[in-house]
């Protein structure tokens, strides 16, 4: 290798040492000769410690300046996405309770305990009606083991105010400030599967059926983590294959077509390609205005044209300009991303809890004797029925995610839809014309949960939301309050563009 003068390859290895920039220059020397010997008995790829003709130092430096650019650049799209996965995961989880994080039935992630064959006899004999006895997963404990250390050395100010207040423990949107990303990660699958899945589609990373992939979502955290810790550790991005292969989401896998059904490839689910593929998928359900990842191809490409490179290397495959999502007027469609927010705000029935909590609806007469079997039938028709007069008089609120339907709870009382409730929603959504499903549904929502200066004052003084007056007084009482503070006026028609 050509190193220059003495001075100058001196102040090379002070400036970035030796061991790091070996993995600069390790393309560079040289093959054995026979084919028989350039891989080992574990085929790892053998090199000699004689350099190819020509190698400069000088280039092994432009190569180790480009990666640190690279990684400065790519750790910032990393901290954009973490700081919106936190967010999103704490407050999913703070709608069920403020330390669901350490509530492991909360989370889901309980099994049923193990006991002895002949503890178990007994029980079963003793408790005969009883539910078996259920403890934390092994991968809980293990994750509340290295939060716990976590808490325990924040410091930061807001966390003693935090501690103050709610005691010793932080609340669930708290500790996800205090959490590493790889804590963060490891969260994620604990969850129940339905927030797992919820989480995944307000990312659009849809399964083959519609719902979220919640498996390909962990695995891109899990991946990113990865990176994020080879980024804050100064790593070796160029020329890398990581450790972490990328899980092609099954909505991809079953469209040869999609995008991200490129991630299938052996070549690119392992190397940085991959990588910045995911990140600007999330990130147009993040910041959709923001060309970061773009940004970083245009910076690879530019850089690659010097000749010391090529995109390959970085797992680049051919024609990827040509991939609509590296087009800048790229855009994700909206509708998923807003129907995630709004199980955010209201706590919902998927549809068959919604179907099962319609214990009003009316059995059809039977000209012959059901048995127990044939009534219980039945009466799952008459409430799937019943449900769907409700969504074809449009006097529920329906939210899709994916192919799986919710409905907020609060519209049910008594076994049925409110009456009064069910007329409003009728009445406002006939203003709503040529507007997205999604987009009517949020604007109801809207209304119903906006404080409204006119209703009358909760007991602490405080403005009430329709949704709050509902819960409060009679139905008969509710529309007249209604109509007579013309409440109606406040909502808001989406627009349809």
């Amino acid at each position: 290798m050509d190193c220059g003068s003495d001075a100058y390859a001196a102040s090379v290895l002070e400036r970035y040492g030796y061991y790091r920039l070996s993995g600069y220059w390790h393309l560079y020397r040289e093959r054995p000769s026979d084919p028989k010997d350039r891989f080992d008995q574990e085929n790892r790829e053998v090199r000699l410690d004689t350099f190819v003709p020509g190698t400069k130092l000088s280039h092994v430096v432009t190569m180790y300046e480009f990666d640190q650019e690279l990684r400065s650049r790519l750790s910032d799209v990393l901290s954009t996405v973490e700081i919106s996965i936190r967010f999103f995961l704490g407050h999913r989880l703070g709608k069920a309770n403020a330390f669901a994080h350490r509530n492991p039935e909360l989370l889901g992630a309980t099994r049923e305990k193990e006991t002895s064959l002949l503890s178990h006899i007994w029980a079963k004999v003793r408790w005969r009606n009883s539910l078996p006895q259920r403890e934390p997963t092994k991968a809980y404990r293990e994750w509340l083991t290295e939060y716990d250390r976590h808490e325990k050395r924040a410091r930061d100010g807001f966390v003693f105010h935090f501690r103050k207040k709610y005691g010793p423990h932080l609340p669930i949107w708290v500790a996800t400030e205090v959490m590493s990303f790889g804590v963060i990660s490891n969260l994620y699958p604990l969850m129940r599967q339905s927030d797992q899945e919820i989480l995944a589609a307000r990312f659009q990373v849809h399964a083959a059926d519609g719902r979220g992939d919640r498996r390909a979502l962990a695995n891109w955290l899990n991946n990113l983590r990865h990176v994020r810790n080879i980024c804050a550790h100064y790593g070796r991005l160029w020329n890398r294959t990581f450790d972490v292969l990328i899980d092609v989401p099954g909505e991809a896998r079953k469209d040869g077509g999609h995008y991200l059904s490129r991630l299938a490839d052996r070549n690119i689910n392992n190397k940085l390609y991959g990588v910045l593929l995911i990140l600007r998928h999330l990130l147009q359900s993040i910041a959709p205005d923001r060309f970061d990842v773009v940004d970083i191809t245009d910076f690879i490409h530019a850089k690659s044209q010097d000749g010391h490179f090529s995109m390959g290397q970085l797992g680049f495959p051919d024609g990827w300009q040509s991939d609509p999502i590296w087009d800048r007027n790229f855009m994700l469609d909206r509708a998923p991303m807003l129907a995630a927010s709004l199980l955010d705000r209201a706590e919902s029935y998927t549809a068959p809890q919604a179907r099962e909590a319609l214990t009003s609806a009316v059995v059809k007469p039977s000209e012959t004797p059901r048995t127990p079997e044939q009534e219980a039938a039945a009466k799952r028709t008459a409430q799937k029925n019943l449900l769907r007069t409700y969504l074809r008089f449009d006097v529920v609120i329906e939210i899709k995610v994916g192919q799986t339907k919710y409905y907020p709870k609060f519209q049910f009382r008594d076994g049925a839809i409110i009456n009064a409730l069910a007329e409003f929603n009728k009445t406002l959504t006939a203003r709503c014309t040529s507007t997205e499903r999604v987009q009517v549904s949020a604007a109801l929502l809207d209304w119903w949960q906006t404080p409204h200066p006119a209703l009358p004052k909760s007991s602490t003084g405080s403005n009430q939301s329709p949704c709050d007056l509902l819960l409060s007084e009679s139905e008969s009482s509710f529309s007249t309050l209604i109509s007579t503070t013309d409440a109606m006026s406040t909502f808001v028609v989406p627009d349809p563009r």
